[in-house]
């Protein structure tokens, strides 16, 4: 992935105080089933992954079960970037990182990738092998503020919504920017190279640039299913292929197994990690 200088993002202001209840933590569990694979092509896997335990540094194709019966918790994605120590190293770091936060709300989130932010830039000025280290993520946090997702990069967060595919987060990236402003038509599946271009990532650079969090605040009535996954999974497959595997597996280790297996099917050419997750309010 290539980073380029950033626009001004959405941005999330720890200012804003939300009315919700500070106890709604223990309303919801999360529940389904993830995969992290280095794919056909590379050899090293640099994502990483958190969902109630932590992933990274290794390949499965069985579908690993996610079962978090309270809160507060955070199931994430994490693409790491900057070559395969240094990528791999930021996309540890980020999980590690997440899971420490004992409160979880949308503030400690942005403050713990902010943090990380700076210390990846810092520590690639002095160490040449961890150079431009840097990683995506994306995720859901369930905590003291409810129930919100959350980007940094190019990883995804997507709700299935009966028979439709929303994406919940946005893309740091430079086609999203052209999308924008008219100078590009929407895009879905593989992407050309020029397409994978970063406005920001945590880390990533030789200069400490600050970061924004995307922070999107999550409602649900009963129950919603969710996929959170790397660009390695929906580079390889469109919206509607996606959406059709959602809809024909109710099961969610099915439904990570089958589109793991499509997009392997597919090419694939990147790492690539997905949780399908079902959050039911209880």
């Amino acid at each position: 992935m290539n980073l380029t200088a950033p626009p001004v993002p959405t941005r999330f202001s720890g200012a804003k105080k939300s009315p919700v209840d500070e106890h709604v933590a223990h309303r919801y569990t999360a529940r389904g089933a993830w995969i992290c694979h280095t794919g056909r092509v590379r050899r090293v896997n640099e994502d990483s992954l958190l969902a109630g335990s932590k992933f990274f540094g290794g390949s499965t194709e069985a579908p690993a079960k996610i079962d978090i019966a309270t809160g507060p918790w955070i199931v994430a994605v994490s693409d790491g970037i900057g070559g395969h120590r240094g990528g791999a190293e930021a996309s540890k770091e980020v999980v590690e990182a997440l899971a420490q936060c004992s409160r979880v709300t949308p503030v400690s989130v942005a403050d713990t990738l902010r943090k990380l932010n700076r210390d990846f830039c810092e520590r690639g000025q002095t160490v040449s092998e961890l150079a431009a280290m840097g990683a995506t993520v994306a995720g859901i946090g369930c905590g003291g503020r409810g129930l919100f997702a959350f980007n940094v990069g190019d990883s995804r967060v997507y709700r299935q919504d009966g028979e439709k595919l929303v994406q919940i987060t946005r893309d740091d990236s430079e086609a999203e920017d052209l999308i924008d402003v008219g100078l590009l038509q929407p895009y879905d599946g593989p992407r050309p190279g020029f397409l994978h271009a970063l406005t920001q990532a945590i880390g990533g650079r030789e200069e400490v640039i600050e970061i924004h969090t995307h922070i999107h605040q999550l409602h649900i009535e009963e129950k919603a299913r969710f996929l959170i996954c790397s660009d390695g999974l929906t580079d390889m497959l469109h919206s509607p292929e996606i959406l059709e595997v959602l809809c024909d597996e109710k099961r969610a280790e099915r439904a990570a197994t089958s589109l793991f297996q499509r997009a392997m099917n597919a090419g694939g050419v990147d790492n690539i990690t997905l949780a399908v997750v079902e959050i039911e309010r209880s």
